[in-house]
């Protein structure tokens, strides 16, 4: 009796094994990014900039220090990214987003904004029958020079309402903007840029030197 009695209890703990593993493959870059987290050397704290889009020019004309060779770096800060990405949002998302909020950390830019979801052609696979009308949404990764010309970002995870997008969903959503394999999504930048470095304090772009380019 008490052999009868112990197996289904034993077939219920394999049951959420299994699950707790599935669980575990589907979310593994948060969980490679979370474990990073925690055991990283401690860097200074992020400062979240909120974009204005009406700026955007003038982080723009900035980067003709490197095109004209007046000089060898540039420092762009969180605000300077966020509104970068609200002016281009404006255009590409027809105004889709908006409260646009950049957060950089080491090798790693993560973007926050409040999205009108009435206005974009997409769907969040299981997510679908709970998305509102607007929501909160995180998209993050690291960001990577290529050449001159082009930088890729890597987004490995992205949420709404605080909730991961399994990867198969995000990777469907990404490939509507052009991503590749490995949800890289292509980031043209001027041909004047060599090379970039993401911290915590901004983003260092370098001038065309080759040797500067990050790996």
């Amino acid at each position: 009796m008490r052999g009868c009695l112990s197996l289904p209890f034993r077939l219920f703990f394999l049951a959420l094994l299994v699950l707790g593993g599935f669980l575990a493959w589907s979310n593994r870059a948060e969980i490679r990014r979370r474990v990073h987290a925690w055991t990283a050397e401690p860097h200074p704290p992020e400062q979240p900039g909120l974009g204005d889009p009406t700026r955007a020019p003038l982080v723009l004309r900035r980067l003709d220090a490197l095109r004209s060779g007046r000089a060898d770096t540039v420092l762009l800060s969180a605000a300077d990214l966020a509104s970068l990405v609200a002016a281009a949002s404006a255009e590409a998302a027809r105004g889709a987003l908006d409260s646009v909020e950049v957060r950089l950390g080491q090798d790693e830019v993560e973007v926050h904004a409040r999205l009108d979801t009435r206005r974009v052609p997409l769907s969040f696979g299981p997510l679908s029958g709970v998305v509102r009308d607007h929501e909160r949404v995180e998209v993050g990764g690291p960001l990577v020079f290529r050449r001159g010309g082009l930088a890729e970002w890597q987004v490995e995870r992205a949420r709404v309402r605080g909730i991961p997008l399994p990867r198969d969903v995000l990777g469907r959503l990404l490939r509507q903007f052009g991503a590749g394999a490995d949800n890289l999504l292509p980031v043209p930048l001027p041909l004047s840029i060599g090379g970039l470095r993401v911290s915590p304090a901004g983003l260092v772009l370098y001038g065309g030197a080759p040797a500067r380019r990050t790996p």
